[in-house]
Order: C-alpha cells, then sequence, then structure tokens
C-alpha cells in the first residue's frame, strides 16, 4: 500500500517535464516519434502538479492505447490511466481502468494495491457511497460469459485486452 500511496503523491520537477517534452517535440518535428519517447514523457505528465499536464498525458496514454496490439503494453496504460486520473481526484474512472485490469488478473497486486489506495483516498476524501457503488458496479457480466464495462474508453479497454 505504500507503494501505491508513494506513486500517487510521487511528483517530478518542471525542469524534469521541459526536458521530456524537448525530446518529445523534437522527435515530433522530426516525425520520429516512438512508443518508449511518448510513454515516457506522458508518465512524467501525470506525475506533474499540473492538472493541464496530467491531462495531457492522459491523453497520450490514450492514443499509446489506441496504438498498440500488444496486450502488456495495454495493461500498462490503463495502469497509468488509472493512475493519472486518481492523481485528478477522478476516482471513479481511476476504479473503472483497475477494475477493467483485475477483472482479466485478479492477482495483479500492481492494481489491487492502487485500487486500495484510491478507495482508502476516497473514503479519507468523502466520495463514499458514489464512488464505491461506482467502482462496484462498473463491470456486469452478461449471461453468455460477455462482459460489458461502462465508460467508452474502459469498455474498449478490456474488449481488446480481452483477445
Amino acid at each position: 500500500m505504500e507503494e501505491s500511496q508513494q506513486i500517487l503523491d510521487e511528483t517530478v520537477l518542471p525542469e524534469e517535464i521541459q526536458r521530456y517534452r524537448v525530446v518529445y517535440e523534437k522527435a515530433k518535428e522530426a516525425n520520429q516519434i516512438t512508443d518508449e519517447n511518448k510513454f515516457s514523457f506522458a508518465y512524467c505528465l501525470v506525475r506533474s502538479k499540473a492538472k493541464a499536464d496530467v491531462r495531457h498525458g492522459l491523453t497520450l496514454l490514450r492514443e499509446l492505447y489506441d496504438s498498440t496490439k500488444s496486450d502488456d503494453a495495454k495493461r500498462d496504460y490503463i495502469y497509468y490511466l488509472a493512475l493519472g486520473n486518481a492523481r485528478l481526484n477522478e476516482y471513479e474512472t481511476a476504479l473503472n481502468f483497475l477494475d477493467a485490469i483485475l477483472h482479466l488478473q485478479p492477482g495483479n497486486h500492481q492494481a489491487k494495491n492502487l485500487k486500495e489506495e484510491v478507495t482508502r483516498r476516497m473514503t479519507r476524501e468523502g466520495y463514499v457511497g458514489m464512488g464505491i457503488a461506482v467502482g462496484a458496479g462498473a463491470l456486469l457480466v452478461g449471461g453468455g460469459g460477455g462482459l460489458l464495462l461502462v465508460g467508452g474508453l474502459t469498455a474498449a479497454a478490456l474488449a481488446l485486452l480481452k483477445k
């Protein structure tokens, strides 16, 4: 749990963000953006103190998610989407992403720990009731074994991870 608390509280200095921004922008100008440099910049942004940076990081992570065919990469992107949303106090969205991971990988300790920390913060900040109900009700299993997940990107994430 301490690790999840630390990752949610960890921030990146503006100078480090700027360094990654320069690398990303140069790659973009040269039309040589790789998933690696895009992810490095996005991961840096979601750990920023500035909400606008976190939102930009989430946009980059969504783009990465949409462009990859790797299930492992998709799972990682979903995890960091959950992290970024939790950092924005968008706990219900974070829980939906974490539930998508845990549905497919019930033993994923990283996702379990982050979910526990998000739930703890929701309780501490007074989101109990609405948020827990949304998180718990996010996954709906259909009769044919199919899965329906509430939320656009989360539904797509689960469907693609399930393949």
